[in-house]
C-alpha cells in the first residue's frame, strides 16, 4: 500500500466513524466516564468538596472570579439535566452513556455512616428514575458510602440487585484508607462476587501540594488513580480477587506510562512482590481504562500496553473531552478494528449490551 492510499484509508475511517450515513450508524458509542450530581445531595456536600477548600487566588480578577462561577454554574446544571444531556450526546455522537456521581463535586467521605447511607441511596434512587426516562440511552453506577465498609457491601449488592445497574463507582480512597486496606477485601469480595464493575474515579486531591494553580485537578488526578492502582496491586487485591472487573478513569492516571521503573522493582526489592505473584505489569492489564487523556500519543502508549481490548471510550462529561469520538478516530496509529473495540465493543462486551 502507498503512502497515499493509507492516507486516504485512514481518512475514510474517520470519516465513518464520526460522521456515518445515518443516526444509527452515529450513536454507537459507548461513554463510560459520565457525571451527574443530584442537586439536593451536591447541596450538602458542596461545603466539604474540593473547592471548598481552595484558598482565594490574589491573581484572579474579579472578572476570572464571575467567568469561574458562570462556568460552573453551567457545568452544574448539565450534570442534573437529563434532557440537555441526551441533546448534548446526539451532537456527540455519543448512542449511551454510564452515568455515575462526580466524587469531585458530591462525594461522601465527610458524612458519618448513616447521612452518607441516605445521600448514597438518594443519588441512586435518581440515577434510576434518569435511566428510565431513556433505557436505551443511558445506564447507571451507583455511587457507596466506601468509608464504611459495611455499609458500602450493602448497597453495592443494592445497587446490583434491585437497582439493576452495572457496577458502582468509587473513590481512589476510602476516606483515611487506600483501596487495599483489609477492611475493604469484603467490598471487593462482594464486587467480584456480583460481577459488578467498578469505576475508579478520584474525589479530589486535598494534599496542601495541590491547592495552588489548580494542581488538585491537572496533575493531582492522575497521582490519586497512580495510587490507587498501586494499592491494587502491592496490597494484593488483584491476586486475591482475579476476576475483577476494574475501570480506572483518565487512562490510569500516571501509573501506564512509567512500568518499567515498577516492573524493575519488582525484580530487585523482594519486600516489593511479598503480595504479588506475578510482575506489575501483568496485574495492570488485568484492569481497563478510559481513553480521556487529551493526547493521541499517550493514547497510543495506553493501547501498547495494555491492549486496546482494555481501553473504552471516556469524555468526563460534561467537563471534559468535548469530541471524545473524533479522538479516537484521529488517532492515526490506531488500526481501524482498535478505534471500534474502543468506541464501542469493548463496553458493550463489559456492560452486556449488544455491540450493534
Amino acid at each position: 500500500m502507498t503512502a497515499g492510499s493509507e492516507k486516504n484509508t485512514a481518512d475514510a475511517e474517520r470519516k465513518e466513524m464520526t460522521s456515518g450515513a445515518s443516526s444509527r450508524a452515529r450513536l454507537r458509542a459507548i461513554d463510560l466516564h459520565a457525571h451527574i450530581i443530584v442537586p439536593e445531595v451536591y447541596a450538602l456536600a458542596a461545603q466539604h468538596n474540593v473547592f471548598s477548600e481552595l484558598p482565594t487566588d490574589p491573581g484572579v480578577t474579579d472578572e476570572m472570579r464571575r467567568n469561574i462561577k458562570e462556568r460552573a454554574a453551567t457545568v452544574l446544571a448539565r450534570m442534573s439535566d437529563v434532557t440537555e444531556r441526551i441533546g448534548n450526546m446526539d451532537m456527540m455522537g455519543v448512542g449511551v452513556q454510564v452515568l455515575s456521581a462526580s466524587l469531585v463535586h458530591q462525594g461522601l467521605e465527610w458524612a458519618d455512616a448513616q447521612t452518607s447511607l441516605r445521600l448514597a441511596r438518594m443519588t441512586n434512587d435518581w440515577i434510576v428514575k434518569a435511566v428510565a426516562l431513556h433505557p436505551s440511552r443511558l445506564v447507571g453506577f451507583g455511587t457507596l458510602p466506601l468509608h464504611v465498609p459495611a455499609l458500602a457491601v450493602s448497597e453495592l449488592e443494592r445497587c446490583v440487585r434491585e437497582l439493576g445497574f452495572k457496577g458502582v463507582a468509587i473513590s481512589t480512597t476510602a476516606g483515611p484508607m487506600e483501596l487495599g486496606d483489609t477492611q475493604l477485601r469484603p467490598f471487593w469480595g462482594k464486587a467480584e462476587e456480583l460481577e459488578a464493575i467498578i469505576f475508579i474515579h478520584p474525589g479530589g486531591n486535598r494534599d496542601r501540594r495541590f491547592k495552588r494553580f489548580h494542581l488538585w485537578n491537572s496533575v493531582g488526578q492522575a497521582f490519586e488513580e497512580a495510587m490507587a492502582i498501586s494499592s491494587l496491586m502491592y496490597d494484593g487485591v488483584l491476586e486475591t480477587f482475579p476476576s475483577l472487573k476494574i475501570c480506572i478513569s483518565h487512562g490510569g492516571g500516571y501509573m501506564p506510562y512509567y512500568m518499567g521503573r515498577i516492573d524493575r522493582n519488582y525484580v530487585e526489592k523482594a519486600n516489593t512482590r511479598i503480595n504479588m505473584r506475578k510482575p506489575p505489569i501483568e496485574y495492570l492489564r488485568m484492569l481497563y481504562f478510559d481513553s480521556c487523556v487529551y493526547d493521541r500519543a499517550v493514547l497510543q502508549h495506553l493501547v501498547d500496553k495494555v491492549g486496546a481490548e482494555r481501553v473504552l471510550l471516556g469524555s468526563d462529561y460534561p467537563v471534559g473531552e468535548t469530541k471524545p469520538i473524533e479522538f479516537v478516530a484521529e488517532t492515526d496509529t490506531l488500526s481501524a478494528a482498535q478505534k471500534e473495540a474502543i468506541v464501542r465493543a469493548n463496553a458493550a462486551a463489559l456492560l452486556g449490551l449488544p455491540n450493534s
